[in-house]
């Protein structure tokens, strides 16, 4: 009731009041982070995948994705585990209750997944521990084409200079390079020459492991020098590797480039990426994927991806084109732009019965500025409890245009 008399008695402070909140508010508008959904919405997801290349679906079950779950499922605050064993890759997906801490999770999960790191088959790479309180989705996709370069040279640009300058940004999580073709020496083994030369398979891969070799072979010390040996035998071309001795027959001896084909190629055809674009048809091209950092808004990450791109376009090389394929922004930004039509509607639908059913002008000034200030207004406590702009509370803007017409009327 205080401030209720002293608007009554002292308009001239109440006037003086509601400026300051509209403006102050207006200031911490701008300051506020936009998102979908608030943060804590959706409950932490910690996801392992492991990569084997070359196995069947089963055995990379019964090797990796169950001696996995069987050492992670002990993690407080699991709600549930989905797993999913593919050639050549194990996926495991949990998923926490929403007052597990996402950090402390992720570090639980990491931490018995290394128990079992020495058990998991030899040929099969480090386990990788992704954490996400959003999904595994993509923020945006950023597309490196050209109809010049090669997929090769292309894959091969964006892995050497692309990642890191990326990776930089504030608040950027993860990086995925789609239709990556990893530049490789592709050994195309002809199975008539090899029975030829009474030769297997096995005996051609022995000897790619055993020659292409570089290893330390120690230190020689002097009175005033110091020597570090190395055993080099890795080869540094493909025309020293076309000359690699397979086996010796007699006086003459089977090199490499006599039951085999030897050229450079990717690691996989498996891989493609396409943009649409004018020029797509004879473009190729090769994606960059940035995941946000758990908790991060997508809006101004958004920007600040945008902004890198700018930075990187100025110093790329003749040929090279860089854009922005997909943004998950832009669709943000849509549908809170929808909410704000609405509550804009709503506010002016609310004066204008007001007016029809009141008919008096004065009657609706009250709730005309009420309105503004009290929304206005309602900035500062979402700043000051650290909440964000959002679909949840926009709508709720909308809900409140009821109650503040009904108490000013």
């Amino acid at each position: 009731m205080f401030i209720t008399d002293l608007s009554i008695r002292r308009p001239v402070v109440s006037a003086v009041f509601s400026l300051l909140l509209i403006l102050f508010g207006l200031f911490i508008f701008w300051k506020l982070p936009v998102r979908e959904l608030p943060s804590g919405l959706q409950p932490p997801v910690v996801q392992v995948q492991v990569d084997y290349q070359s196995a069947a679906a089963p055995i990379v079950d019964q090797e990796i994705t169950q001696i996995i779950e069987d050492v992670v499922g002990g993690a407080e605050g699991i709600r549930s585990i989905d797993s999913t064993s593919e050639n050549g890759r194990s996926t495991i997906r949990i998923e926490f209750d929403t007052d597990i801490d996402l950090d402390s999770a992720a570090n639980d999960v990491r931490d018995r997944v290394s128990r079992v790191v020495d058990n998991l088959p030899e040929d099969a790479k480090a386990p990788e521990i992704l954490k996400q309180a959003a999904g595994f989705t993509t923020t945006m996709w950023i597309s490196l084409s050209s109809t010049t370069w090669s997929d090769l040279e292309l894959g091969d640009y964006a892995r050497r200079y692309l990642v890191d300058s990326f990776s930089s940004v504030k608040d950027v999580g993860r990086i995925l390079v789609g239709g990556l073709r990893e530049l490789s020496i592709r050994v195309w083994v002809d199975p008539i020459k090899l029975a030829a030369n009474d030769l297997t398979i096995q005996e051609v891969e022995q000897a790619l492991r055993k020659e292409n070799i570089s290893l330390p072979a120690g230190t020689l010390e002097a009175d005033n020098i110091d020597l570090t040996i190395n055993l080099d035998k890795a080869y540094k071309d493909i025309s020293s590797v076309k000359q690699l001795p397979i086996k010796k027959i007699k006086n003459s001896v089977v090199r490499l480039e006599n039951i085999a084909r030897i050229e450079f190629g990717p690691v996989s055809q498996k891989t493609l990426f396409k943009a649409q674009s004018i020029d797509g048809f004879n473009e190729k091209v090769v994606g960059i994927g940035i995941y946000a950092r758990s908790g991060a808004s997508t809006v101004e990450l958004s920007k600040r991806v945008k902004k890198r791109v700018e930075e990187v376009q100025k110093n790329l090389p003749d040929g090279l084109k860089l854009g922005v394929a997909f943004n998950r922004a832009t669709y943000i930004n849509t549908a809170i732009w929808e909410v704000y039509k609405t509550l804009f509607i709503a506010f002016i639908l609310v004066i204008l019965i007001i007016y029809l059913f009141l008919g008096n002008v004065k009657a609706v000034i009250v709730p005309a500025v009420a309105l503004p200030v009290s929304l206005i207004a309602s900035f500062l406590g979402i700043y000051l409890f650290d909440l964000s702009i959002n679909i949840f509370v926009l709508l709720s803007f909308i809900l409140a245009i009821g109650i503040i017409t009904d108490d000013s009327v």
